[in-house]
């Protein structure tokens, strides 16, 4: 009995101890994940005074990641994550620029902004598997447009009947207005079980992301990775 007890004492050890990895351990994390991203200072009018402001858009974020054991409780990690960023607007409407009677309304509005984000982190494990993290993230767009419906409409001052016209999509490319680089701030905090690494963190923009306006990036990440000790 107690050679079954020192065994089981002996495994739970062993097992909770790989939670994290030793010290000068080397390892990959491949990973996948959502993230719900927005922009400051980027509101979009309609005609002379209707403002729309964004709203958090959901996407897609995957790469991978290095870390390396710098002591027990001290890592670093360096990863590159591909992320669909960006923001979206509410289905409006409002009065031509130009005109009292004439009306635009605009639908399904997303700012996509695609882009190469590399974080440079310090990872500090508070206790077995749990990490908090900070560090500075750069991010490099690789493909960014604007997509949106617009349909005019005019409404009878006597009736209030609405009249349609052709709605038009658009899909404009605005490669050009975005920067060559933009940097943020995650913080975040992980967690690891059996190798499987679930990471949450938020990029707080530092820098403008365009050359049209003082709008930055901010974007909520989660992620799961699997750690690949080499």
């Amino acid at each position: 009995m107690k050679r079954f007890f020192f065994l089981l004492s002996l495994c739970a050890t062993t097992f909770f101890c790989s939670a994290q990895s030793r010290v000068g351990t080397f390892s990959i994390i491949p990973k996948v994940g959502v993230c719900l991203s927005n922009m400051t200072n980027n509101d979009f009018i309609i005609g002379k005074n209707t403002v729309c402001s964004p709203k958090y858009k959901a996407g897609f974020t995957g790469g991978v990641e290095a870390e390396y054991q710098l002591t027990s409780p001290l890592s670093v990690s360096l990863a590159a994550l591909y992320t669909m960023a960006g923001c979206r607007y509410l289905d409006e409407s409002g009065l031509s620029a130009s005109s009292t009677v004439n009306y635009e309304g605009y639908a399904d509005h997303t700012v996509n902004v695609n882009v190469i984000n590399v974080p440079l982190t310090l990872n500090y494990y508070v206790a077995d598997g749990l990490a908090i993290k900070a560090g500075l993230q750069l991010g490099f767009p690789v493909d960014t447009n604007e997509k949106y419906e617009v349909t005019p409409f005019t409404i009878n001052d006597r009736t209030g009947e609405h009249s349609y016209g052709t709605m038009v999509k658009h899909n404009e490319n605005t490669n050009d207005k975005y920067k060559s680089v933009d940097v943020s701030i995650p913080l975040g905090v992980s967690y690891e079980y059996m190798h499987v690494v679930v990471d949450a963190r938020y990029n707080i923009g530092v820098t403008k992301n365009n050359k049209v306006n003082d709008s930055k990036s901010n974007f909520f990440a989660l992620t799961v990775g699997y750690k690949f000790d080499m």
